[in-house]
């Protein structure tokens, strides 16, 4: 670094381990005097909050992007970032104070991503403290209590097996996106409070322990999102409303216009979707990703009976009672990643439904998004075949609405038949 002749370096990322230590502050100096934009600084096979952070790096008066991993915040000092925009911080021991101080002292911050970090009881974000702060993401984070979002500018929340003490609670009035995803404990919950302005919510998260509390869990959190006009669920969530579903459990009204769902569509997910659809009634766009696993892991057997019917019997016993197929589902996309996933005989019970009912539908798009690669031309005319096989059999299904247009899109474009 000694050799660097240049005034301003824009780009500074160190990762270091404990025989290095006594030269990260000449680095982190070396980073104040050349006025780095971006800094990266990640501490390696040592415990959390080792290195204690010093003081001329809570000045630092040019730096755009900080990410630290492994380092400690101390207590009482006067954080000063006038130009951070992007901040990450990971495996950090904070306080509610230290994150305070933190997000005060920089006024022009536009993304927070914590990492793995603990020891927040109440984090709290309001306009004064943070006027342009547009996402704020908590990853793997522990023994929070409250998030408080008291901002219109911060628009996304995204939490990724979060760790609540307790009963923890979520209040953001003005937040427009929320994320959940990972793994959660039954026993460091949360409940959605106030997020009235929410337009979108994405739930694709599974969870151990007592399935009555993952019941009643999810369909609070349904209940919380009725409001919300784009919602994206994870098979095990699906897979959670199918049990509501067969229980008999009535499904709330929700606003819902756009529904993604990420299932294999099998005989675990189809009242489920069911429960979705009597729900959605003013559903205009369903999308269906054929990813997710294929059945449950935690039914006892008294419940896992429920699930042994006849999928078009099933589906024929809604028919006429979904008031999203009679006045809104426009638009249908099924995409999938390996041909046999089309061929499956609920999936196309689903298909067959849905053409048959829905009576302003105007596109149904099956697209297999397959892996292409030179030499296995054989393989793709064997893929393509069992695709033909799927396309034959949809083509024939009766069409209620006489707009209905089926479109098939696939990669293998040399074997493309003229007739689909």
């Amino acid at each position: 670094m000694r050799q660097c002749a240049s005034k301003q370096v824009k780009r500074l990322h160190i990762i270091y381990k404990e025989a290095d230590s006594p030269k990260v502050d000449d680095w982190l100096r070396f980073a104040e005097e050349r006025r780095v934009e971006d800094l990266f600084l990640c501490l390696c096979d040592l415990l959390k909050g080792f290195y204690n952070l010093p003081e001329f790096l809570n000045r630092l008066s040019r730096v755009v992007r900080l990410e630290v991993v492994n380092c400690c915040f101390s207590l009482g000092t006067t954080i000063r970032w006038p130009c951070l925009k992007v901040l990450v911080i990971g495996s950090v021991e904070l306080s509610d104070d230290i994150l305070d101080g933190i997000v005060r002292g920089s006024p022009v911050l536009e993304s927070l991503k914590l990492l793995d970090c603990s020891g927040m009881k109440n984090i709290i974000i309001d306009s004064r403290g943070s006027p342009v702060l547009e996402s704020l993401k908590l990853l793997d984070c522990s023994g929070m209590k409250n998030i408080i979002i008291d901002s219109r500018s911060v628009k996304e929340l995204v939490l990724h097996s979060p760790k609540f003490d307790n009963m923890g609670k979520i209040w953001a009035p003005h937040l427009l996106s929320l994320r959940v995803s990972g793994m959660l404990d039954s026993h460091s919950m949360f409940r959605l409070d106030e997020i009235s302005s929410l337009v979108e919510a994405k739930l694709d998260f599974s969870m151990c322990g007592d399935k009555r509390t993952h019941r009643d869990l999810l369909r609070e959190f349904f209940e919380e999102l009725r409001g919300v006009s784009t919602i994206t669920m994870g098979g095990w969530c699906l897979q959670v409303l199918s049990l509501l579903e067969v229980d008999g459990v009535p499904s709330p009204l929700s606003k819902c216009q756009n529904l993604t769902l990420h299932a294999l569509v099998s005989q675990w997910d189809l009242p489920g979707i069911a429960y979705l659809l009597q729900s959605s009634q003013c559903l205009e766009k369903l999308v269906i990703h054929l990813t997710g696993t294929g059945r449950f892991g935690w039914l006892d057997e008294e419940s896992k009976d429920r699930f042994n019917f006849d999928e078009e019997e099933f589906l024929c016993s809604r028919k006429g009672n979904l008031e999203c197929l009679a006045k809104h589902l426009r638009r249908v996309e099924i995409i999938g990643f390996e041909a046999n996933s089309f061929e499956s005989k609920h999936l196309l019970a689903l298909i067959k439904f849905l053409l048959g009912d829905a009576l302003v539908l105007k596109k149904l798009i099956i697209k297999a998004e397959l892996p292409t690669r030179r030499g296995q031309k054989r393989l793709q005319a064997t893929v393509l075949s069992k695709l033909l096989g799927v396309s034959r059999n949809v083509l024939s299904y009766q069409r209620a609405s006489k707009n209905a247009e089926i479109i098939f899109d696939h990669p293998f474009k040399e074997y493309e038949n003229p007739g689909l």
